[in-house]
C-alpha cells in the first residue's frame, strides 16, 4: 500500500511540475487557423459618359488584377460570345475566391486596340458585397477611337 501511495505522490508531483514549467502559448499559436476571407468579384466598365455596364460585348479579352500587398497577379478571361467566336468577348469578367486585400483592376487591350483602359484600386471588404454575393468593380474606359 505504501508503494501505491508513493507512486501516486510521485505522479502528482511530476504532473504539477510539468504544468508550471510549460509556458502558456499566445492564442495566435494555439493551433487554430485564422479564417481567410475571400471575395467573388464581377468586373465591368465605367464608360466615358459615366455610365456603368457589366453586360454586353467587348474587344478586351479580359481583366488584370494585381494584389498590391502580396504582388500576386491574376488574369480574368472574358467569355466568348454566344456565337462561340472569341471576338467580341462577353462581360462580365468573373473571379471567384479572391483573398481579402487591396487590388488594382484594369482591362487588357483588345486586338484592334480601339479602346484604352484606366485602372481602379479597390480594397475588398464586406461592405462592398452586393446582395448576390459579388463585389462589382467598374474599370474605367480612358479613351475610344
Amino acid at each position: 500500500m505504501k508503494k501505491i501511495i508513493s507512486i501516486c505522490m510521485l505522479v502528482l508531483f511530476v504532473a504539477s511540475f510539468a504544468t508550471y514549467a510549460t509556458p502558456e502559448l499566445p492564442k495566435s499559436f494555439s493551433g487554430t487557423k485564422a479564417k481567410v476571407t475571400t471575395y467573388n468579384v464581377r468586373l465591368g466598365y465605367r464608360n466615358l459618359d459615366g455610365s456603368v455596364t457589366t453586360s454586353g460585348s467587348t474587344e478586351s479579352p479580359g481583366f488584370t488584377v494585381y494584389n498590391q500587398e502580396t504582388g500576386d497577379d491574376y488574369f480574368v478571361e472574358n467569355g466568348p460570345s454566344s456565337s462561340g467566336t472569341f471576338l467580341p468577348y462577353q462581360l462580365p469578367g468573373l473571379i471567384n475566391g479572391l483573398p481579402a486585400g487591396t487590388y488594382e483592376f484594369s482591362a487588357e487591350r483588345g486586338q484592334g486596340n480601339w479602346t484604352g483602359y484606366g485602372s481602379i484600386t479597390v480594397t475588398l471588404s464586406p461592405e462592398l458585397v452586393d446582395a448576390d454575393g459579388y463585389v462589382t468593380v467598374y474599370v474605367p474606359i480612358a479613351w475610344v477611337e
